[in-house]
């Protein structure tokens, strides 16, 4: 399980990591003019696939593209018409879809709409670009509809799909794509740009989101830090101070009702820090390597702990967490289900 924080802009530009590919499906495409019709960019949530997919658009938009004589690479020259029309968001020959506001599914009728979209001609007169994300949000029938337009492409249209689960999606729909499998970047290049950002305790915001520099850079300006921190801080006193594990959940629960508006804490955020930290004891307690641990900033305190803990319960607390997720989201009382789980962990001492 994933936490997502706040949504990226857009960026103009391509990040470091990203420019070997960059010089592989942009500059040497558009050079050849030979773009892919469908294109499938899939990787983790938080390393800019979204960002590297707007400047893909607006590239295969623009009117001009030109060699940049720092990168060393075709890019778009950002001062033609179709370029502004983009940057101001209103470009007559681009769709983006995404799951509408409070959903989590993108419905049939979205896809639908857009392929009646993309078989008009382009106003600007050069390609339509579609941006489709999460491609595995579309629920099945939407997913049916596309596969129709992947099978028989339209000329001039190209389909950027975006996805954080590739193996979620159809398989013929994969098929149907060229597919680029996006990595992490490498931790040093991750961090000096980090560094760049002014993001303080940049290791730290890159260990907590497993590498991934843009959801560690959102994770630095939102305020989950903090909420870890007392989230973590209750789990140690319940072993520390013997703390009542019934009270902290109480005390949480209080304070995720009074932050209902703002959602600051969430019945999600407990569960997710709390099954980080778990899985660090657990970790700590099978022998891993200091570098697998993900909550860094207390590797003393969670060392000493796994000397304390049965690793039996620990795994059977582990398991659970699956099954809170899925609970906090449904009709079953939150306060109930973080009582449980504060109990189990009590209940993992020696």
């Amino acid at each position: 399980m994933t936490k997502n924080f706040t949504d990226s802009t857009t960026a103009h530009s391509y990040y470091p990591w990203q420019k070997d590919i960059w010089q592989q499906l942009f500059s040497a495409h558009i050079q050849a003019d030979d773009f892919p019709h469908a294109l499938l960019l899939a990787g983790v949530g938080g390393i800019g696939k979204k960002d590297l997919a707007f400047y893909f658009a607006q590239g295969l938009l623009c009117q001009s593209p030109q060699d940049n004589s720092h990168t060393g690479q075709v890019e778009p020259c950002h001062q033609c018409r179709s370029c502004q029309l983009f940057k101001a968001g209103n470009h007559p020959d681009f769709n983006h879809v995404s799951t509408p506001e409070e959903k989590k599914v993108i419905p049939v009728d979205d896809i639908r709409e857009i392929i009646q979209w993309s078989v008009l001609n382009s106003q600007l007169g050069g390609k339509k670009v579609i941006i489709i994300e999460p491609a595995e949000a579309m629920n099945q029938n939407a997913a049916n509809s596309l596969l129709k337009t992947l099978e028989e492409p339209v000329s001039d249209t190209i389909i950027i799909l975006l996805s954080n689960k590739k193996q979620a999606l159809l398989a013929t729909v994969r098929s149907r794509c060229q597919s680029v499998d996006l990595p992490l970047p490498d931790k040093a290049m991750a961090l000096q740009w980090l560094q760049v950002q002014q993001v303080e305790q940049a290791e730290l915001m890159l260990s907590l989101v497993s590498g991934a520099p843009i959801q560690a850079l959102q994770l630095a300006n939102s305020e989950q830090l903090e909420v870890r921190n007392n989230i973590i801080t209750q789990l140690l006193a319940i072993h520390d101070t013997s703390t009542d594990p019934v009270q902290v959940a109480e005390v949480l629960h209080r304070q995720i009702k009074a932050s209902k508006k703002t959602s600051v804490l969430t019945a999600f955020d407990v569960v997710y820090w709390m099954d980080s930290m778990i899985m660090d004891v657990v970790r700590l307690s099978q022998n891993c390597k200091d570098s697998t641990i993900t909550n860094i900033d207390y590797l003393q305190s969670l060392k000493q702990l796994s000397n304390r803990l049965y690793l039996k319960n620990l795994l059977q607390l582990s398991d659970s967490f699956n099954k809170a997720y899925y609970e906090i989201q449904g009709s079953i009382n939150a306060n109930l289900v973080l009582e449980n789980l504060f109990i189990d962990w009590k209940n993992c001492k020696i």
